[in-house]
């Protein structure tokens, strides 16, 4: 393991990126020095050098094109912009360019829940039942504000194959709303825990009932122009000539443009600056316009009295990160026009140099790795050996999301042979997975062969009769199938 030695203090906190409401291989950079309260300037010199070397890394990848802000006590340590707003245009990204801020938007829709409780509006024991949203009594009356606030609802994700198939078709709240209005629990509200974005669309429609007013009116007059975020916005404006444009990451390197596939909701949105994240953060924790700060719900929604919060936002051309080192009053904030979570990868490494003096270094991202490895050694000796060749090399990642991911990416440019490939070696490596199938059968459908794709589906439903496609609302024209006819395998 490569080591570089530098003379720098190291500055302590914990890893936490999230906080329950109501609760309590590579090479490694490292300087290995003892841990310190405070922060000289050589030290912040050191941390932002740290920063664009980190930076800079996943941008000469073709990975990175985003913004970086890294500001103890709220005063700049560095602030540097990477990559294009509009590859078209060649307009470069500036301090002032405006990115998504994906599941970053659940902050702000926390923070107008919770002023609602200041105000007695709401309760966290407040149940579904109380707003007469149109669920159904049995889970109306066990699910409550505390539950939809830190994903222990028991609702599934809003990632349906009926919201896949025309993402830009649910437009209004209530449209996302009632993707699960009749859809059975995965779990008894408060028995575990599952990531849920249809949760905080709940939360965003019980805000419009017992406010009276719009989703995108509450951000406005409640956190927006009282923080004066002039540079943040709901929604995507075309005519501002400081929004970017979203770009996928493919699996050669190369950027291709995705533009807006799905509309903000209390889940995930909002276009803004890392000045403004880093403002409305800093109000957050340690101001009062807000949220009562002293109050011990407020402060446990925040982790306030721990060390570390952090807050990351994901989707296609999208990527964000927010780390807030709370011992030190060290923020560090990453916004990308580009996704696959490389803005939580820069902002997870300088989190790491800061809290332990090292970091690991920039990787090849999985998919971009297979496909190499598929391009060079050709279809046989991929089929054959790359399995081994993954695991020797370090990869981590579940190797079927690998090889899915790699076979989506290639379907969506049209790369069909080389999809189909990858499909078949999914297929081959997971037999009895229903989902390998699924996912070669949706190739074919895309690809306008609809009878082999409804073919290679009744495979995924001799595995399991009651599979339901991760694509495809009615099943490859199967959703009143015969089930004497799957036998089990």
């Amino acid at each position: 393991m490569r080591l570089i030695l530098m003379s720098v203090g190291l500055l302590t906190c914990s890893l936490l990126t999230t906080a329950a409401i109501g609760q309590s291989s590579d090479n490694t950079h490292k300087q290995p020095v003892p841990a310190i309260k405070q922060v000289n300037p050589q030290q912040l010199n050191i941390i932002a050098q740290a920063t664009q070397d980190i930076a800079e890394s996943y941008f000469k990848m073709g990975w990175f094109s985003g913004s970086v802000l890294v500001a103890k006590d709220g005063g700049i340590i560095l602030e540097k912009s990477y990559g294009f707003s509009n590859l078209k245009t060649q307009n470069k990204n500036t301090r002032v360019t405006k990115f998504n801020l994906g599941s970053i938007m659940k902050n702000f829709t926390r923070v107008l829940v919770l002023q609602q409780i200041q105000h007695n509006a709401l309760s966290l024991n407040d149940t579904l039942d109380k707003f007469k949203l149109g669920f159904k009594e049995d889970i109306a009356t066990k699910i409550t504000i505390k539950h939809l606030l830190n994903h222990t609802s028991g609702f599934p994700d809003i990632f349906t194959a009926g919201y896949r198939e025309n993402q830009l078709g649910f437009d209004t709240l209530n449209k996302k709303l009632e993707l699960h209005k009749n859809t059975p629990l995965l779990f008894e509200p408060g028995s575990d825990s599952k990531y849920s974005n249809y949760g905080y669309i709940v939360l965003g429609a019980i805000l419009e009932k017992v406010t009276g007013s719009a989703f995108e009116q509450l951000l406005v007059s409640k956190i927006f122009k009282p923080l004066a975020l002039n540079n943040t916005s709901f929604k995507v404006n075309a005519l501002d000539g400081n929004q970017s444009i979203r770009y996928t990451y493919l699996y050669d390197g190369s950027l291709k443009e995705v533009g807006v596939t799905e509309h903000p909701s209390p889940d995930g949105g909002i276009e803004s600056t890392p000045a403004d994240v880093l403002t409305f953060y800093r109000e957050l924790f340690y101001g009062d316009k807000l949220l009562d700060r002293s109050h011990p719900t407020i402060r446990a929604a925040f982790n306030m009295d721990g060390e570390h919060w952090g807050a990351y936002g994901g989707g296609l051309g999208v990527s964000s990160a927010v780390e807030i080192n709370l011992v030190e009053g060290i923020e560090i904030v990453v916004l990308a026009n580009t996704d696959h979570l490389v803005a939580e990868l820069i902002s997870g490494r300088v989190h790491s140099f800061i809290k332990t003096g090292s970091y690991q270094s920039a990787r090849e991202r999985a998919i971009n790795y297979a496909y190499r490895i598929y391009k060079e050694q050709g279809k046989n000796r991929f089929y054959k050996n790359f399995k081994q060749h993954y695991e020797q090399d370090g990869y981590t990642q579940f190797i079927g999301r690998t090889i899915n991911e790699l076979g989506m990416q290639l379907m969506d440019t049209e790369s069909w042979n080389e999809a189909f490939d990858i499909f078949n070696y999914l297929v081959a490596t997971f037999p009895e997975a229903p989902q390998a199938y699924d996912s070669l059968a949706f190739a074919h459908l895309s690809k306008g062969e609809t009878a082999m794709a409804k073919t290679i589906f009744e495979k995924a439903l001799a595995i399991n009769p009651n599979f339901n496609s991760d694509y495809v609302s009615d099943n490859y024209g199967h959703s009143k199938y015969d089930h004497s006819i799957y036998r089990p395998r």
